[in-house]
């Protein structure tokens, strides 16, 4: 005590400081330590919790990635399979037109060559009426009159002058 003396420190000053500091520490301990450290802990509980969070949502993430990269992947080669398909569909329909157009080509021919035989024929018919009306006619003159070889030759080329304008149109 002595020394604590010579130093000029007073035991019962050194005491109540003693039981002040505890008081405090006690009091600052059970107010103001706790609720710290209970803020502190909430505190690193809440970022443990975004981040985890933060993780989650990446790995979600991803996953919707890689869901919607194969969705793209399928839709284009849906896309592709369609634009196939419907160029198979064109072609076919184009050989078909084209097929049908030649038929109907083919028909249409058919009929015109018909009607040429048919107009060829009634021609002939007509031709020959007619020839076989100038035979009867120049065997009529023949049998009327006198067959010289003036009047003979006159008939002969009354007869090709004849036939000459059947063939212009002109009979």
């Amino acid at each position: 005590m002595e020394i604590l003396e010579a130093l000029g420190i007073r035991p019962t000053q050194l005491a109540v400081q003693i039981v002040g500091f505890l008081i405090l520490f006690l009091g600052l301990a059970k107010f103001l330590w706790k609720p710290i450290l209970g803020m502190m802990e909430q505190r690193e509980q809440e970022v443990r919790d975004i981040y985890g969070n933060a993780e989650k949502a990446e790995s979600e993430a991803e996953e919707l990635k890689a869901k919607y990269e194969t969705k793209v992947v399928n839709i284009e080669e849906e896309a592709q399979a369609k634009i196939a398909d419907a160029v198979h569909r064109g072609n076919t329909m184009a050989e078909e037109i084209v097929s049908g157009a030649r038929k109907e080509a083919e028909m249409e021919k058919q009929k015109a060559m018909n009607a040429i035989r048919e107009e060829a024929s009634q021609a002939r018919r007509s031709l020959r009426d007619y020839v076989v009306g100038l035979s009867f006619d120049l065997a009529g003159k023949v049998l009327e009159s006198e067959v010289s070889k003036d009047s003979h030759e006159n008939l002969v080329k009354t007869f090709l002058n004849d036939l000459e304008n059947m063939e212009t149109g002109k009979a």
